[in-house]
């Protein structure tokens, strides 16, 4: 359902223009901080529930389309910013430990749609601040697992997840004149994502809860 609304939002997004004053797009380049937290039920019988944390860092693109319009005393903008790469946040080694996992974690091909309300200043400059719900994919491949007991170790490969948040942010927008661009900003986000769950096929449970926080400076061009 959620994939739905997104697809519809996009649309009414991108027959818009009638009612928007300008076409905002983009290229983003952001640093994000992915730190995730889970309890994963292994085989001990003694401490059957293992609380974990990690996070990873890494840079990552995004492209965006906007639609504009201009009010009384501030600006509105619709928008679609998307993610079509994958990244590799964390590569676990179960090691010989009894019950531990090995798995590589990536995640991608995000999609948030937004509302981005706007104040202009003097000078060029524009502070903004943003509003949005977003979509991502987890895979989690090369899945080998350690067991304390003969044959329960999992014996799934692969499992795809979809991960969705809600989103805030803060920037701030400067009006250039630089060959095709019109604009540049800065902004800092925070996706705090819902938390997922996976049963292996053994039926030990998964779960991590999962948040976002990122630095971007974007350029684009307003049609």
């Amino acid at each position: 359902m959620k994939k739905i609304i997104l697809a519809i939002s996009g649309l009414v997004l991108l027959a818009g223009g009638a009612f928007a004053d300008s076409t905002n797009i983009g290229a983003k380049l952001s640093y994000g901080d992915f730190d995730a937290s889970g309890t994963e039920t292994q085989n001990l019988t003694s401490d059957p529930n293992i609380n974990s944390s990690g996070n990873a860092k890494f840079p990552f693109a995004s492209i965006f389309l906007e639609r504009e319009k201009e009010l009384t005393n501030l600006n509105v903008a619709v928008g679609l910013d998307f993610i079509p790469l994958t990244a590799e946040i964390d590569s676990l080694t179960g090691g010989g430990a009894a019950d531990g996992t090995g798995a590589k974690v990536e995640v991608g091909n995000q999609i948030t749609l937004y509302v981005q309300p706007s104040k202009e200043l003097s000078n060029g400059l524009k502070v903004f601040g943003k509003l949005g719900y977003s979509r991502m994919s987890v895979d989690i491949t090369d899945i080998k697992r350690q067991a304390s007991t003969a044959g329960t170790a999992s014996t799934d490969k692969a499992t795809s997840k979809d991960l969705d948040g809600v989103m805030v942010g803060l920037g701030i927008e400067k009006s250039v004149s630089a060959g095709p661009f019109d604009f540049i900003r800065l902004e800092a986000s925070y996706t705090d994502y819902d938390t997922i769950s996976h049963t292996n096929s053994n039926s030990k449970k998964l779960t991590a809860d999962a948040d976002l926080t990122a630095i971007s400076l974007s350029i684009g061009k307003k049609f």
